[in-house]
């Protein structure tokens, strides 16, 4: 990520720029300003002062500054919102390929897990079994032992 810190006097200073006049309050001032111009040199009418008189040539040429310089400013500041858009792109898919790693490993480690399980299971069926047979058995061998009992011994 490219931080502020990062960035040129230059580009702090076109950042701020932008920002400023991509503002609320820069068109408010900038309206108010203009009016009280506007007004100012009106009153030329009534004899009272006036720098700039209609049509307003040094008002026109301040806005022509302006201009020449808002447009520069506003490329700089939106080459440099282009690096960090890129930046930011760049981060967010190193970060999604970190992330699909980790579920690839995820992945892996649930299908051992369900082999291990499906083993256990297999030898669990078999020692089951197992139990089951010596239970049988023992059971048989019960049985046999309670009838040599209940038959007369001669």
């Amino acid at each position: 990520m490219l931080h502020h810190e990062q960035a040129t006097f230059g580009e702090q200073l076109a950042d701020g720029i932008a920002s400023f006049i991509g503002s609320w309050r820069f068109l408010i001032v900038q309206t108010l300003l203009v009016a009280t111009w506007v007004t100012i040199n009106s009153l030329q009418a009534t004899g009272r002062i006036h720098i700039d008189p209609y049509p307003y040539i040094l008002l026109n040429l301040a806005f022509s500054t302006q201009a020449a310089y808002t447009g520069p400013v506003l490329l700089l500041a939106g080459n440099r919102q282009a690096q960090k858009d890129r930046l930011t792109l760049e981060h967010a898919a190193a970060e999604a390929d970190k992330a699909d790693q980790q579920n690839v490993q995820i992945l892996e480690a649930i299908k051992d897990v369900t082999e291990m399980t499906e083993k256990n299971t297999e030898v669990t069926i078999q020692v089951l079994k197992h139990v089951e047979t010596l239970v049988q058995e023992n059971v048989d061998e019960l049985v046999a032992a309670g009838k040599r009992r209940k038959t007369p011994r001669t």
